[in-house]
């Protein structure tokens, strides 16, 4: 069986994500967008799960799992989201 890999708190923290209350079982994380709200669902699973809410309503971007740091990077460009650090102010 392949490792998964799920960023940490922290990288999503450092990406300009904000940790939210969510249910058991689950790590939700949300940012500001230019056209809405970009969330990053972690499972204890190790899937995660990209939704992107634009105009009210919710689009669906990406289910499943990535392997290494690297890869869930090209995974939030795929979908045109971010994936520097933002700069401390």
């Amino acid at each position: 069986m392949s490792s998964s890999y799920q960023p940490s708190a922290e990288l999503l923290q450092a990406f300009g994500f904000t940790r939210f209350s969510s249910p058991p079982r689950q790590a939700r994380f949300s940012r500001p967008s230019a056209c809405g709200q970009e969330t990053i669902v972690l499972y204890d699973d190790d899937e995660l799960t990209l939704l992107e809410a634009v105009e009210g309503q919710l689009l669906y971007c990406f289910q499943g799992r990535v392997a290494s740091e690297a890869e869930f990077r090209v995974l939030l460009r795929q979908v045109n989201w971010p994936a520097e650090v933002v700069p401390a102010v």
